[in-house]
């Protein structure tokens, strides 16, 4: 799911998943840089004679400097993290869309499960997902936006497996969507649990009552 809302804000927002990448480079080498100056600063403690430390103004100012160093590597680190965290914050609001293309991803892999020949790369996924994405109608509203997404990408691949499908195996297939999406709650009738596994298995002993009123 987290790569596929790299995916999507990649593509709908570049200059925020390109930020986000830089902020986990300037991390690491401030965590780098921070290593650095902690085996500097034990290289020179471990080096300077003891009887002379305090007389050492070379060790002195290698500490000043490190300790100057640290305090401004923290400042930035503060400053990254909290950029990070408003980058989140808008990245997030593309969670529904990567939810969504995760959900039908881990859906069609089980088709193999009824026939063995129904195999989905995850390479030819995503050139479907881009192009759910690019077919989107824009809108500057963020909510009405996303929920366009949310409806192109799962019409998009539902055709793109459908029309390759037995005819014997569509039914079923549109049936695993449609009972996934009532168990998310994306539909408006109401899932029961009960009588969606009685549906399935029907009764398991003899003299079970059916739940259902049928």
């Amino acid at each position: 799911e987290d790569q596929i809302l790299a995916m999507v804000v990649n593509i709908e927002k570049p200059e925020l998943e390109q930020r986000k990448q830089e902020l986990v480079r300037e991390q690491n080498e401030y965590k780098v840089e921070l290593l650095q100056l902690e085996d500097d600063l034990l290289s020179q403690l471990s080096a300077a004679d003891p009887s002379t430390i305090l007389d050492n103004i070379a060790l002195i100012e290698g500490l000043e400097k490190s300790k100057a160093t640290a305090k401004e590597i923290a400042v930035q680190v503060g400053l990254a993290q909290t950029t990070e965290v408003t980058i989140n914050e808008q990245r997030e609001l593309y969670r529904p869309v990567a939810a969504e293309g995760s959900m039908i991803f881990f859906l069609i892999i089980q088709l193999c499960f009824i026939e063995h020949m129904y195999q989905y790369s995850l390479d030819s996924f995503v050139a479907f997902l881009n192009k759910a994405i690019e077919r989107t109608p824009t809108s500057d509203d963020m909510k009405e936006r996303i929920k366009r997404l949310v409806s192109m990408i799962r019409m998009t691949i539902f055709r793109w497996v459908n029309r390759g499908l037995f005819e014997a195996h569509k039914l079923i297939f549109c049936a695993m969507l449609t009972f996934k999406l009532l168990q998310l709650g994306q539909l408006d009738e109401e899932f029961n649990a009960t009588h969606f596994q009685f549906l399935l298995r029907a009764p398991f002993s003899v003299g079970m009552e059916n739940p259902l009123d049928w």
